[in-house]
């Protein structure tokens, strides 16, 4: 019977070089994130080992040249924000790199044309709490700091700093105008708590130019691959 192989197979810049076929028992995404990024151009390979690299946070293979023929096992060591970015490049076919969850939340915004329902719109209570729970520490920290700031700032009034537990109630309580802050927080991955409303037009002034610079980069990467042969 055959069985799910120790080690992945070569890479191959021809795209030629497949793992064997998965022992059904050991699960259809045994080797996946291997195979797409054989399959993928050699920019998004690129992008793909570049993240991995520069990635802001800790991890195993931070500041570290992962051999290709390990992509799999970086893959499956790497942090939820990070896999994510990670599922976005190669889903997406992106030639660039990212360093940040906030990064990809914001390209993606960006690249939809959501940018501006973002900046406007409060999300229900129940998707609220699923996104600040499914969101890394620093950005909850954010939510949880605005929380008290907004009220101590731009409202004139102290609250008992907000924890975790507590986030669904303070989000109900909040103005309509507070939710659509913390809302917006969530979906740029934001990490600086906002503390009244000329803060957040800074902010949101902030995230159009790191996206505007963004895509520039994009456009100079897309040249740079093009002279290089890499397409």
């Amino acid at each position: 019977m055959p069985q799910v192989p120790s080690q992945p197979p070569p890479y191959s810049i021809e795209c030629s070089s497949f793992p064997p076929p998965i022992q059904a028992s050991a699960g259809s995404d045994a080797w996946a994130f291997q195979r797409a990024f054989e399959s993928a151009r050699e920019p998004v390979r690129w992008a793909i080992l570049t993240t991995m690299r520069c990635w802001e946070n800790e991890w195993t293979f931070k500041d570290v040249e992962v051999p290709r023929e390990r992509i799999q096992d970086a893959y499956d060591e790497s942090p939820p924000d990070l896999k994510a970015t990670l599922d976005h490049i190669m889903k997406h076919r992106l030639p660039f790199y990212f360093l940040s969850e906030g990064d990809r939340r914001c390209h993606d915004l960006y690249r939809t044309g959501r940018m501006e329902e973002a900046e406007t719109t409060a999300l229900s209570t129940e998707n609220f709490v699923r996104e600040f729970n499914s969101a890394v520490e620093v950005v909850r920290a954010a939510v949880l700091k605005t929380f008290d700031d907004w009220a101590f700032y731009e409202e004139h009034r102290e609250i008992s700093p907000v924890p975790e537990a507590n986030v669904a109630q303070a989000y109900i309580a909040a103005c309509d105008e507070l939710r659509i802050v913390v809302s917006w927080i969530l979906a740029t991955g934001w990490i600086v708590p906002v503390f009244n409303r000329k803060a957040f037009e800074h902010y949101q002034s902030c995230v159009h130019r790191i996206c505007q610079n963004h895509v520039t980069a994009h456009i100079e990467i897309h040249a740079m691959n093009r002279l290089e042969g890499m397409y």
